[in-house]
């Protein structure tokens, strides 16, 4: 593999990690839209200050997965797989997403999983997922050599 086109590919699965990341800052964003609208104890500034603090949080999350699984995933599967359909790959990313926050939300850490905010970041991680995962399967023709 020429070094180019893993640069390449690693600019790929970066931008699908964005889109994904960019997706749940939104998601986050318009569900503060809604507390502002549904409680009145909510102030306007929420609406930006908590997205962007979530999303920067959320980064040190989303980073070391990019690093350790993303990458090799987009190196090494063959653009031939099933894998790359964007359906298979958005559900695959959004299962993946959330089992990858299972750990940070599970009981033994004292969390109540039948609490509806522990289910909203279930969510967040299968919008993460799910929209990281199609953007890179909707993009690998750009970005990845057919092999």
């Amino acid at each position: 593999m020429a070094l180019r086109n893993v640069a390449r590919q690693i600019l790929g699965t970066f931008m699908a990690v964005f889109a994904g990341w960019l997706a749940a800052v939104v998601f986050v964003a318009l569900e503060m839209v809604v507390y502002l609208i549904v409680d009145p104890h909510t102030k306007p500034r929420a609406v930006y200050w908590y997205p962007m603090g979530f999303g920067i949080v959320m980064s040190f999350w989303i980073i070391p997965v990019w690093l350790v699984v993303l990458i090799p995933l987009y190196l090494f599967v063959p653009t031939s797989s099933v894998l790359w359909r964007k359906s298979v790959c958005a559900a695959c990313g959004a299962i993946a997403g959330i089992i990858l926050a299972y750990p940070f939300f599970h009981p033994m850490w004292g969390v109540d999983e039948t609490d509806f905010s522990v289910w909203n970041y279930f969510i967040l991680a299968a919008i993460v997922g799910g929209v990281t995962c199609f953007v890179g399967a909707l993009t690998r023709n750009r970005f990845k050599p057919a092999n």
